[in-house]
């Protein structure tokens, strides 16, 4: 019967120390305490973070657009949202001509951005911005330099495309 008695203190005292050892915290959690407190922590990962995933990186492609001009029989050509420079300009050049220009010339091609077309009685003047306002603000600050009845005949914007 001692012997008994004496196994089942053994056995219920490394129980105990297990159980103390553990700190009654659940999986991935370690004890922690100070003065008069106690808590369980997570275990620290070794340089990864366990929040919330990363947003995934944005990609864009960019948008361009262009104006071309045959100013002796008036004619305008213009493209937009193109993925090259050149391919906005070629298209711009091939509108002008399509509606009867015969010396089309490129006027002002721009990318991620707004362009403006404004005509006096004399000047016809490009400008180029962020936005539509700056664009035709700064094709409008161009001609009242030089030329008076000056007017936006043309604006657009060609804005970077979000692919991803």
């Amino acid at each position: 019967m001692e012997k008994l008695i004496l196994f089942t203190l053994i056995a219920c005292s490394s129980w105990s120390v297990t159980a103390w050892a553990e700190g009654g915290c659940p999986p991935g959690q370690y004890p922690q305490q100070g003065q008069g407190w106690q808590t369980c922590v997570p275990i620290p990962e070794s340089g990864q973070s366990r929040g919330a995933p990363q947003a995934p990186v944005a990609v864009w492609r960019s948008s361009w657009q262009a104006i071309a001009t045959d100013s002796s029989k008036g004619v305008l050509g213009t493209s937009i949202d193109r993925s090259t420079t050149e391919e906005a300009e070629t298209l711009a050049l091939n509108d002008c001509k399509s509606k009867g220009g015969t010396h089309c010339t490129i006027a002002i091609s721009y990318g991620n951005g707004c362009i403006a077309m404004v005509t006096g009685n004399a000047l016809l003047t490009t400008g180029a911005g962020r936005t539509k306002a700056e664009a035709e603000s700064s094709a409008m600050n161009n001609c009242t330099s030089g030329d008076t009845g000056c007017h936006v005949y043309y604006s657009a914007c060609s804005l970077p495309i979000r692919i991803q």
